[in-house]
């Protein structure tokens, strides 16, 4: 073999055995990277921030949570749907690490749950039958003395009901507490006058009016905006979990990605509605 030859199979053999190397660092890097499961919980029937498909969860929250899992890869997420009220047990007793459907902050479940900095926003609105007038808000329900749909008492938006009556002792709102609804059947309860306004946020609303399942209602002006959140188990592993959460959601605001599952899923830019800059930046709305 000549000079040049054999020159040719060192090289060869030193970029065989680097390539061997480099493979090995990276496998042995990977499989000593720790990855840690968790158990993430959608509710089943609330659409459009959490429903299940393919075995994961769907929605705005879903979609979320998938893309968060993606950027994440210290983390697995092992997702599954459940009733609100299985969900918020769940994850009380830590069956669940992290739960999302549109949650809202109240005092109460800051207490018990771990929340992220908000993931989106709820526009709130008050829907009713179109051909009986105009409801603005709450003191219309009252001075008209219209009956409010119930509301279950594990639902943020009672709590929201309830701090309204307090800071308005003179048109309190009768509010009466109720299982689990879904905005589908509560606007068909609606439609069948059992009662006369249902309080739910526009992204709640729209996706029941455009499968046809709205005939003959109307949605009140804005009464305001609401911060949507993730909960997490109280636990070390969780306050980890959130801290790596709150850094990829920062940066999936700033990037737009936000804004563009918004479109997709809400109905509108909820990113754009007059004080949504405020309503984001105050942890406690």
């Amino acid at each position: 073999m000549s000079k040049k030859g054999y020159i040719y199979s060192a090289i060869v053999v030193v970029i065989v055995v680097a390539i061997g190397a480099a493979h090995f660092l990276s496998t042995s890097s990977s499989s000593n990277q720790k990855v840690t499961t968790i158990n993430v919980a959608g509710v089943t029937t609330n659409r459009p921030y959490t429903f299940p498909k393919g075995g994961k969860i769907s929605g705005y929250d879903g979609e979320l949570l998938q893309k968060i899992d993606k950027d994440l890869p210290q983390y697995k997420f092992n997702y599954s749907t459940a009733s609100q009220n299985s969900v918020f047990v769940g994850l009380q007793s830590g069956k669940y690490d992290l739960a999302s459907s549109g949650f809202w902050y109240s005092a109460d479940r800051a207490k018990t749950y771990l929340l992220s900095k908000p993931v989106g926003l709820a526009d709130l609105r008050l829907v009713y039958r179109s051909n009986e007038g105009n409801i603005k808000g709450f003191q219309d329900i009252v001075k008209k003395h219209l009956k409010l749909a119930p509301i279950s008492s594990d639902d943020a938006r009672y709590n929201v009901v309830e701090d309204y009556n307090k800071q308005n002792p003179k048109y309190k709102v009768n509010l009466k507490a109720i299982g689990d609804v879904t905005a589908g059947d509560a606007l068909k309860q609606l439609q069948e006058k059992q009662f006369d306004a249902v309080f739910y946020p526009y992204q709640a609303y729209f996706p029941v009016r455009d499968s046809g399942g709205a005939k003959g209602l109307t949605v009140s002006p804005s009464l305001g905006l609401k911060n949507d959140y993730f909960y997490a188990n109280k636990s070390d592993k969780n306050k980890k979990l959130l801290k790596a959460v709150n850094a990829d959601l920062k940066k999936l605001k700033k990037s737009g990605y936000l804004e563009k599952l918004s479109k997709k899923w809400l109905g509108e830019d909820v990113f754009k509605l007059k004080g949504a800059q405020a309503s984001w930046d105050n942890d406690k709305n």
